[in-house]
């Protein structure tokens, strides 16, 4: 609780003392503003008011009442900033976020019938938007996660099975994402503290996908003593657990596919930041916002804060915040439209979870 106060409580002053709230001027070092002397280092300087000229000119006031007109030097603060946000772009970045439920409520989809839990698809988008509405209730981003495996167990039998099936549609969902920060991270950031977040996420996926194949293997050759264990205990969980490894373990391309849906749906939401981004003035190239934005997902499923607010945009900032791609404010405002976009849709599972009636009613007895 202490590490996680701690965190928060330094993405959060970080925001509020790195965004300029008000409008003002960059002015470079050696150079003299409106009559001001020249200073060593380029500094900012927050004016009285400002009126846009047309094009990229605009005229601004000092406290002094002395004005000078100002082009690529402006820096609006965050509210003006959002208001002139490009509205095309931001439709596009809505329309790839819709891309990404019906995505996701066919990877579960395919996760459940593995395991031969039978769930119309219509029911499972249904409840996919539910828990897409109940990640704006709690902290982080795995609220929905818990409404779902309520739902898909409520009305069945087999709840350990309907439980397991999200856990390993989340457990895709962040191999996704995983894989597609490292690549490019990696490969494509021009920030060097992205490329060196990228190297330890490659580290890591080696690890996982290490420990995973041995894991695995040591099951099923009995080194883990699992038999054992679920004869000890009467089957229960851990035979619930071996059951549903093997289970996925025989489906390969089932879950091959569920990965590359994760990674799709990751691509469409780094797309709708990347649109949110531009509208609002970053220079950044595609390929840097695929490399970074995923981190930011990443720390945002990390139950700190709600949406991860505050050290999304800490490390956002690290990231992104370069002279001449991006300011500290189009790097919170990026973030602050992504998640307007998310909320857009999510509200439609809110509008269903007022029908009530969210449980998928899987209740084949077979097993995949």
């Amino acid at each position: 609780m202490a590490v996680r106060l701690l965190l928060v409580t330094a993405g959060i002053a970080v925001v509020i003392f790195a965004v300029h709230w008000h409008d003002g001027v960059e002015v470079s070092a050696g150079e003299s503003f409106a009559g001001m002397p020249a200073q060593p280092e380029a500094h900012h300087v927050t004016v009285a008011g400002a009126k846009h000229l047309g094009s990229d000119i605009w005229e601004v006031t000092l406290d002094s009442g002395q004005t000078a007109q100002v082009s690529e030097e402006f820096r609006p603060g965050i509210l003006r900033m959002l208001a002139r946000a490009e509205g095309g772009l931001l439709l596009f970045g809505l329309l790839f976020v819709g891309c990404v439920h019906p995505l996701q409520a066919t990877r579960w989809w395919l996760l459940m019938r593995v395991r031969g839990l039978a769930a119309p698809w219509s029911r499972t988008l249904r409840l996919v938007y539910i828990g897409a509405f109940s990640n704006f209730m709690l902290p982080g981003t795995e609220g929905g996660d818990v409404i779902k495996a309520w739902g898909a167990a409520k009305g069945t039998d087999r709840r350990v099975d309907a439980v397991m099936s999200v856990v390993f549609d989340r457990i895709t969902g962040l191999l996704g994402l995983a894989i597609l920060a490292a690549v490019f991270s990696f490969a494509l950031a021009e920030s060097d503290l992205a490329r060196t977040v990228g190297a330890w996420t490659w580290i890591g996926l080696l690890i996982i996908f290490v420990a995973g194949i041995a894991g695995f293997a040591a099951m099923l050759r009995g080194w883990l003593r699992l038999p054992t264990v679920v004869a000890q205990f009467g089957g229960g969980l851990p035979g619930r657990l071996e059951e549903a490894l093997r289970a996925y373990g025989r489906h390969g391309g089932t879950i091959a596919a569920a990965i590359g849906a994760s990674v799709i749906v990751q691509l469409c939401l780094a797309a709708a930041a990347a649109c949110c981004a531009w509208s609002l003035g970053s220079h950044h190239s595609i390929w840097v916002l695929l490399a970074a934005m995923p981190v930011l997902f990443l720390v945002a499923a990390v139950p700190l804060t709600w949406q991860g607010v505050g050290v999304m945009e800490a490390l956002g900032i690290a990231l992104l915040a370069m002279p001449g791609l991006a300011t500290v404010n189009q790097v919170v405002g990026t973030l602050l439209l992504y998640r307007v976009l998310e909320l857009s849709w999510a509200l439609m599972g809110g509008l269903m979870l007022l029908r009530g009636d969210i449980q998928l009613r899987s209740e084949s007895p077979s097993s995949g």
